[in-house]
């Protein structure tokens, strides 16, 4: 499987879901991706771009400084819930980490300046 025509492997944890993967056609891996042994595996050391989706940042982390230290010039996105976090991230070689709660405000505030409104007035609107 190919994201914007660029070749992907995915590491994860649930068996299930690498094997539903494979048969879409996507490389991967079920385990744990802080061992390095996996991300060597995924060819950290010649990816352009790693996208680390897993929301504990402790792990996140080591990720990060294991697939920084094995490609300097990979590009790495992952994800925080708390500022401490992305400053964390951050600091051990993410390139962009993006915090949940403040996409979430971002795209609050763009549909309020978007039509002024929250809906059809007549109530609660979930977006």
């Amino acid at each position: 499987m190919q994201l914007d025509r660029r070749p992907m492997f995915v590491i994860d944890e649930s068996v299930q879901a690498v094997e539903l993967l494979k048969v879409a056609g996507v490389e991967a891996l079920s385990g744990n991706a802080a061992r390095e042994a996996l991300l060597a595996a995924a060819n950290v050391r010649q990816a352009r771009l790693l996208v680390v989706a897993i929301p504990n940042s402790f792990e996140a982390g080591q990720i990060v400084q294991q697939a920084r230290r094995a490609n300097p010039a990979i590009e790495i996105i992952t994800r925080a819930h708390y500022d401490a976090e992305v400053d964390y991230l951050s600091k051990l070689g993410a390139n962009s980490v993006i915090m949940g709660e403040r996409e979430i405000a971002r795209a609050m505030i763009e549909q309020v300046r978007a039509d002024g409104t929250t809906g059809d007035q007549t109530g609660p609107q979930a977006l």
